[in-house]
């Protein structure tokens, strides 16, 4: 039984029917792992076991235990898990081992889940190639050339590679849509505000939302369901206990899609194609298609760009080699001692972001916050003009696919809007171009219609094939 071609629910339902034990796919999975796209920074095989004799026990008295239950996940190395290595893929935060548990990572535990690992990905979640972490880059399994896309880059590839189940990202500016498309697999960010935040270490909080990434949309439901609502601990989170996504009564004939043309005109042509096509695929299902020109995006990358890093320095100043974080040694003087400490620790793209952040804070001639906070405004008037007249917006999830690592084409440009106006919006396999480099498509909706485009996506997914097909891995 290779449990590393079955979905989540698959491996949850025969622990269920007791076709095979929750220790026995523990045990499978780190018996056959070989991290080839160096998606995990930390294994956790020693607890893993132990929680997995636990659950089964749990199993076999019938309590009531989610349909996850004994199935091994991985985070995202930026979500906290209590005694357990969070790294942020950083330098800074090697040996890091946090008190307390993320409340998404401790939703999933509560329903039976079990950890098996901690995720690669870029720097602090600053970066979209994969390849600014402390620990070394991941491999795109389609083109070891290619970009796996980031920050979610580990979360990607270690499912594209089939090395994991079901992952938890984290999206700030399409850091889970991006490497989904780039990798083939299905990521959702969801509602700003459905998924507590916290626990995760903070980039731009305003921006960040943790959301699944997995093999299929119907995993992305069901993870979902389990992780949203609200959280004391987080007063961003909507106050609401439970959410449900999965309708299986519905039905896309009748729904509403404007197909972003400028989108589209802007992407490469083979990516043109098969977003085309998978708007006939939808359109073949009953869906009303209609063209719709947003403007939004020459203003959505600046306006991201400028807030986040403003957002990002106030997050990073508390890495001072003093509290916690590297600390290097035979320092006396206690400035030197943070000026080393972030010099030797940090990476060149935190840097950046760090220095583009106070340049944009500091310059009042210029009032580049100002206006970035009245383009933000502008961008979500527009896309809230839009869903008075579609039930979900349709768009590309990248203007081309994996980029090669010394191309500097902004491939995460059609992402940040969503990010920016707090929809929800998921990236969805829907084709391959001739040189076999996979497409994603993006489905946007409505603020708290998460539950939209996650059963479009499953209706998509059960009429096409696109994404159970795996790269040719050698």
């Amino acid at each position: 039984m290779d449990i590393f071609n079955m979905t989540a629910l698959q491996i949850g339902q025969k622990i269920k029917n007791k076709e095979i034990s929750s220790v026995e796919v523990i045990k499978y999975f780190f018996n056959n792992i070989t991290n080839k796209s160096n998606g995990y920074i930390t294994f956790t095989e020693d607890y893993a076991i132990k929680r997995a004799k636990k659950i089964q026990e749990k199993i076999d008295k019938k309590e009531d235990l989610s349909i996850l239950a004994g199935v091994p996940i991985s985070i995202k190395d930026n979500i906290c898990t209590k005694g357990i290595r969070t790294t942020c893929a950083s330098k800074m935060l090697k040996d890091f081992i946090p008190s307390y548990n993320a409340t998404a990572f401790k939703k999933l535990e509560d329903a039976g889940a079990i950890l098996v690992g901690k995720i690669n990905m870029d720097e602090f979640a600053m970066g979209d190639t994969g390849r600014t972490s402390f620990f070394g880059g991941c491999n795109n399994p389609w083109d070891i050339t290619k970009s796996t896309g980031g920050s979610s880059s580990g979360c990607a590839s270690s499912i594209a590679y089939n090395e994991a189940i079901l992952t938890l990202g984290s999206d700030t500016g399409g850091s889970i849509r991006q490497p989904s498309a780039f990798c083939s697999v299905t990521g959702i960010k969801p509602t700003y505000g459905l998924v507590s935040r916290y626990g995760l270490i903070a980039f731009a909080p305003q921006f960040d939302q943790i959301g699944p990434i997995t093999k299929d949309a119907l995993d992305c439901a069901k993870t979902l369901e389990i992780i949203s609502g609200y959280d004391k601990n987080d007063n961003t989170t909507i106050k609401k206990e439970k959410f449900s996504f999965i309708d299986e009564n519905f039905n896309i004939k009748g729904l509403k899609i404007g197909v972003c043309k400028n989108f589209i005109e802007y992407s490469d042509k083979d990516v043109q194609t098969e977003i085309l096509k998978a708007v006939n695929i939808l359109k073949n299902l009953g869906a009303i298609i209609e063209e719709i020109n947003l403007d939004v995006i020459q203003y959505s990358m600046p306006t991201y760009q400028i807030l986040s890093s403003a957002q990002s320095i106030s997050n990073m100043a508390r890495y001072d080699g003093i509290k916690y974080g590297y600390k290097p040694e035979n320092i006396d003087c206690l400035e030197e001692l943070t000026i080393k400490s972030r010099t030797d620790a940090f990476g060149v793209e935190v840097k950046k972001r760090i220095m583009f952040g106070n340049f944009v804070l500091k310059d009042d001639k210029n009032n580049y916050y100002k206006n970035a906070i009245n383009a933000k405004n502008y961008i979500t008037k527009q896309f809230k003009e839009a869903f008075e007249k579609y039930d979900i917006l349709l768009a590309p999830t990248t203007p081309k696919t994996a980029a090669s690592f010394d191309d500097n084409t902004e491939t995460d440009i059609f992402l940040a809007s969503s990010n920016l106006t707090g929809l929800p919006s998921i990236s969805i396999p829907c084709g391959f171009t001739k040189n076999n480099m996979p497409v994603g498509m993006q489905l946007i909706s409505n603020y708290l219609k998460d539950d939209i485009i996650l059963n479009i996506s499953i209706q998509f997914q059960k009429n096409t094939s696109f994404h159970l097909k795996r790269p040719n891995i050698k």
